[in-house]
């Protein structure tokens, strides 16, 4: 097994003790009288300490060096191979059965300072290292690997031993580590001027384990996805490390951040592969908002655009987690708001939950003052939960009064990171719901688009967040603009992340085109109008792809009703004009016609817009066919259009502009 830097000055100390304790034995009483002395053996014993082949010289009472070919510490099973110990002696007393003796040490690139006090049997040792930096030990073979990684650091370890004559006794390192910095290759682990204290400490007594307790003060650390500077705030930690062949079990575990975190739990180090930590269990976490949002929820989250938030209120869990799966738990939530100000896309204010997974027994519920999603005011709520284990469900229909109407939730099922079989990164949510009788108006105003008019709605069969991606199981039907629209194929990845991407199919069916037109300021156009976007993508809420049409159905019957406006408007959005010019004397006496069809298709692809119309011929398609006296057909001549200008087109439509053939 490989040695540390602590058992290597343990076992020197211990090699000088025995050694200079036997040298003492014949001290004269005055220092200046000293001999030199020269002194061998083939073995020196004192309780679990063992030296083999020992030789030791002291010059002049002041300077001596100390080798030993084998050195063994019996009780924690370690053993060292050509030690060697040089040193000068700072003071030696020895009196009535008291020995005192002060000295500096050199041995393998340590340099320490050393008192050893032997009284009534009692043998007490002290070695301290100052200053010694870290990265002069980089050539020793006896290191682990990842001592490698440094690229700065230095250490004042101090070691205290005590052994009594009834053969117990215990050790207690302290190590202060300053300007800590390392890299790892792979770019997992890195840290920067990190400040950390250590408390290390045991019994003599076979099969004790040793107390860790650390202070990390100041600096930077890198742990995977996870990152903390610890310019605001300590972290404490402590556990018991238990040695098990070649790896620890780790007991007693807890991490405290003041009031921000506190963790406790146990966890396995694997020392076969480096430093490899598993086994992980947790049995109670709580955080503290805002401290723990921004210390350690914030960097992880922050890859799935979710940093920026405002978080205050209390979170306690207590229960089991273990390998990645929650087992129990008992879940409180105090006061807990989350408000992202950054991106205003969520707010949730006044959320209070007790939560006990597992636990039928229990009535778990959850109850919040204010909730808004973009600018829809979903008001205040409350609901009871069905928990299990990293699960929770609402165990009935929960109804919140929304933009006028209602929406009505039937089911809502959300499984937490690390639960069941499957490693899980992010939460699953699956939800099936109702709208009914939704204000356009007030719609269409919170989500930014021109103003709508009458009801909204709808029914969801189901939508499921699963790893990052959202996907709809089955369609959304959605009644407006007195017909039905459905969503069909939706698939979301990254919603909350950087660049997400969409997919979906949307048909359109028996819409009265006069609802939809007058919405849009278009100008008015009876009648009714069929239509579909299929195969739409996006990226980052942008369409790059589309197959859109919209055009009169094949059971429509008779000549509808066109305005003036809306013949304009048609006209330009195809980059045609119509046969018959409207500025004409005769034509200037007409302000609405009539039509027997009209359609109007886009294939877009790299922003450029293939139009189609009802028919085509060798030069033109037809965007509309009229009907009456008089009559005016509107045909497109530019089979190409550019995607942003028809994108300027219909704003400029919608806010009621006079669009200019020839524009």
């Amino acid at each position: 097994m490989k040695e540390s830097i602590a058992d290597r000055a343990l076992s020197a100390s211990a090699a000088v003790c025995l050694v200079l304790s036997i040298l003492a034995v014949s001290m004269p009483t005055a220092w200046a009288a000293f001999p030199d002395i020269r002194f061998s053996a083939d073995s020196i014993e004192y309780e679990s300490v063992h030296l083999h082949k020992v030789d030791a010289r002291l010059d002049a009472g002041k300077d001596f060096s100390i080798s030993a070919g084998l050195a063994e510490l019996r009780d924690w099973k370690r053993s060292y191979d050509d030690l060697s110990v040089n040193g000068t002696l700072h003071t030696l007393e020895s009196a009535e059965g008291r020995l005192l003796l002060r000295s500096s040490l050199r041995s393998g690139g340590l340099a320490a300072e050393l008192e050893i006090l032997a009284e009534a049997g009692d043998l007490a040792v002290e070695l301290a290292i100052d200053r010694q930096k870290l990265t002069a030990f980089g050539d020793m073979d006896s290191l682990p690997p990842e001592f490698g990684w440094l690229s700065n650091g230095y250490a004042d370890p101090r070691i205290q031993v005590r052994f009594r004559p009834d053969g117990s006794g215990e050790w207690q390192l302290h190590v202060g580590l300053r300007q800590l910095a390392f890299d790892s290759p792979d770019g997992r682990f890195a840290a920067d001027s990190l400040a950390i204290d250590l408390d290390i400490g045991a019994t003599m007594d076979k099969g004790s384990s040793p107390r860790i307790a650390g202070l990390i003060r100041s600096g930077e650390l890198l742990i995977d996805d996870f990152y903390r500077d610890f310019s605001d705030g300590t972290l404490k930690f402590s556990f018991q490390a238990i040695s098990e062949m070649s790896q620890w079990r780790v007991r007693d575990l807890r991490v405290a951040d003041e009031d921000a975190l506190d963790i406790r739990g146990r966890a396995t180090i694997d020392l076969k592969n480096g430093f490899d930590v598993s086994g992980i269990e947790i049995n109670r976490l709580s955080l503290g908002f805002p401290g723990a949002y921004a210390r350690y929820v914030e960097p992880v989250l922050a890859p799935v655009t979710l940093d920026g938030l405002e978080v205050t209120g209390r979170l306690n869990w207590s229960g089991a987690w273990a390998e990645g799966v929650f087992q129990s738990g008992d879940l409180e939530i105090e006061d807990l708001s989350i408000v992202d100000i950054r991106r205003n896309r969520f707010a949730l204010t006044g959320l209070q939950a007790r939560m006990r997974p597992g636990d039928q027994g229990f009535d778990s519920n959850l109850a919040w003052r204010g909730l808004l999603l973009g600018k829809i005011n979903l008001g205040s709520g409350e609901a009871a939960l069905d928990s299990e284990p990293g699960a929770l469900a609402i165990t009935e229909p929960l109804r919140l009064d929304v933009l006028g109407g209602r929406l009505d939730l039937h089911e809502l099922k959300i499984l937490l990171p690390g639960t069941g079989s499957g490693a899980r990164d992010e939460p699953d949510i699956r939800l099936r719901l109702d709208l009914r009788d939704l204000d356009m108006e007030l719609l269409t105003q919170a989500f930014g688009w021109p103003a709508f008019s009458g009801k909204l709605s709808g029914h969801i069969p189901g939508v499921r967040l699963e790893d990052g991606v959202l996907e709809l199981e089955g369609k959304i039907l959605v009644n407006v603009f007195d017909g039905i629209v459905s969503l069909d194929d939706l698939r979301v990845e990254r919603p909350f992340g950087v660049l997400p991407s969409l997919a979906a199919n949307v048909e359109a069916e028996d819409l009265d085109l006069e609802l939809l037109t007058s919405t849009f300021s278009f100008g008015r156009i009876s009648g009714r109008i069929n239509g579909y976007v299929r195969e739409l993508r996006m990226l980052d809420w942008r369409p790059v792809a589309f197959d859109a049409w919209l055009g009169t159905p094949e059971t429509q019957r008779g000549s509808k009703g066109i305005s003036r406006q809306a013949v304009n408007h048609l006209t330009t959005l195809g980059g045609g004009s119509a046969t018959t010019a409207l500025t004409s004397p005769l034509m200037k006496l007409f302000n609405n016609f009539s039509y027997k069809r009209l359609g109007f298709g886009c294939r877009m692809q790299n922003n450029v817009c293939e139009v189609r119309g009802v028919s085509e011929d060798d030069v033109s398609v037809l965007i509309m066919e009229g009907a009456g006296v008089p009559k005016i057909t509107i045909r497109a001549y530019n089979r190409t259009v550019d995607w942003p200008q028809l994108l300027a087109h219909l704003a400029a439509a919608s806010e009621g502009e006079g669009i200019r053939v020839g524009d």
